[in-house]
């Protein structure tokens, strides 16, 4: 076999669930396209490929070429309708959609301007003004975990992989939900509590889950089997960029562990209030399985139960940072308890969400951050509430002022199968997207001397004390 070489200059950045799939294609389905390389064997297309056809031992035969010619690879093992056939067909495109580009290797060869003729965004190459290799994405991602633009693109390899090594330290947010009556975000709004007493007044007995799945259908009731689980990454970016060296963060709506266990695990100090004592418990019961079983030093992480519209009898002292994910009025209902915001008409919830807001803003120290993931939520007839511009005017009349809103892009999911008869019925677009609302409360000449200067280019990610 001939000395082939990577491509010391690649384009391409192959991520580490990139690099899964090629090896599992390679296992299940053997090899595929053919790699190229030049007249001194270095790669030009396939480094990604040769490198982990190498570790598996598969052989590589040569087949010189001019250019003049289209080489094709014939498969003899399988035919149209192998489930093999089937499944290569869908690893090959698969694999391309989750490998990306080196911005920084391409400008340092082309001029940006000639790369518009290849289907480039002229965007990805420049940070105002500047090229990558002096400071541009590359640099910026590499300085910051993401690059700090007004997109966070939660579809992106290495953001999916990031999210996985949070979760396989054992994360388990959805613990203190009811198993069966629990529901994603992205869904349409869905009143699955309201169907279950509909059948409990009808019939004097709850329904089983089959039985409430069955009358969702047939009311046209949206249901998801499966929970939303907020995002730890998210929760990464959002403390390290907005909050002080330990401060403490002020949760009124936290939910799941999620916000909790990354807190500590970072170095902050995290306080939450929900309603429901049994998602309290098993918060701490989660916190107690991962932040002991791992070796650091940690932050404080504690829980309160109770009606956040009382956070300022509940919690005492003051925060760093505001940082929750309130209710979307009844997109997702929680529970039963009249007092849970998912369960009131749309103007009660605003005048309970603006108390809650009012009460915790309170408690914010000057020259400090609030950030609130929200995203809008239509009434019954299909039409938007405004529910993000209604949360700006809470925050604002509690004194704060908006200071970045960013675009947080989600996982396409389930609802690539909804959104078509949706559309089709209704021209409603599929939702996406969430928004990231980040107010200050105080002097923004101060932020300088207040934030740490960020630089985790030598981070290390098993070491989240870093």
């Amino acid at each position: 076999m001939e000395d082939i070489k990577l491509d010391p200059h690649n384009y391409r950045i192959h991520g580490n669930e990139n690099k899964k799939l090629i090896s599992k294609s390679l296992l299940e389905c053997g090899t595929g396209r053919s790699i190229v390389v030049d007249r001194e064997n270095v790669i030009i297309a396939g480094n990604g490929v040769y490198e982990k056809a190498q570790e598996l031992g598969i052989k590589v035969r040569v087949i010189e070429s001019d250019g003049t010619e289209l080489i094709a690879i014939k498969r003899t093992d399988i035919s149209t309708e192998d489930e093999k056939r089937k499944l290569l067909a869908l690893a090959d495109n698969r694999t391309s959609d989750l490998s990306e580009f080196d911005f920084s290797a391409i400008a340092e060869d082309f001029e940006i301007k000639d790369l518009e003729d290849w289907s480039f965004d002229l965007e990805d190459f420049s940070f105002d003004g500047v090229k990558p290799d002096e400071g541009g994405v590359g640099s910026l991602q590499s300085r910051f975990i993401i690059p700090p633009f007004s997109i966070f693109n939660t579809t992106l390899g290495y953001w999916q992989d990031r999210k996985k090594e949070w979760l396989s330290l054992g994360i388990k947010s959805e613990e203190g939900r009811d198993k069966e009556i629990t529901f994603n975000i992205s869904s349409q709004p869905p009143r699955v509590y309201e169907a279950r007493n509909a059948i409990r007044e009808r019939t004097g007995v709850d329904p089983s889950w089959d039985e409430l799945i069955d009358y969702c259908n047939k009311h046209d009731i949206p249901v998801m089997e499966g929970t939303s689980i907020f995002d730890p990454v998210l929760c990464e970016i959002c403390y390290r960029w907005f909050n002080i060296s330990k401060g403490k963060i002020l949760d009124p709506f936290s939910g799941g562990s999620v916000r909790g266990i990354v807190a500590a695990m970072l170095g902050y100090n995290y306080t939450g209030v929900d309603l429901r004592d049994e998602q309290i418990k098993a918060n701490y019961k989660n916190a107690d399985e991962v932040l002991c079983r791992e070796n650091g030093s940690y932050g404080t992480v504690e829980w309160f139960t109770g009606d956040s519209c009382n956070i300022d009898k509940i919690v005492d002292g003051c925060a760093d940072m505001i940082f929750s994910c309130p209710p979307y009025a009844d997109l997702e209902v929680y529970s039963d308890d009249p007092k849970d915001l998912s369960n009131m008409g749309y103007e009660d919830f605003l005048k309970a969400y603006r108390t809650i807001i009012r009460k915790s803003c309170d408690k914010l120290n000057e020259d400090r951050f609030a950030v609130f993931v929200v995203g809008d939520v239509r009434d019954k007839q299909g039409f938007y509430r405004n529910f993000v511009s209604n949360t700006i005017d809470a925050f604002q009349d509690a004194g704060l002022h908006l200071y970045n809103e960013i675009i947080l892009v989600n996982m396409i999911g389930s609802l690539a199968m909804r959104a078509g008869k949706q559309f089709a019925n209704s021209r409603k677009v599929g939702k996406q997207h969430q928004n990231v609302l980040v107010f200050y409360k105080g002097d923004p000449k101060k932020i300088k001397e207040n934030y740490l200067e960020l630089d985790f280019s030598e981070y290390d990610f098993t070491n989240q004390n870093d």
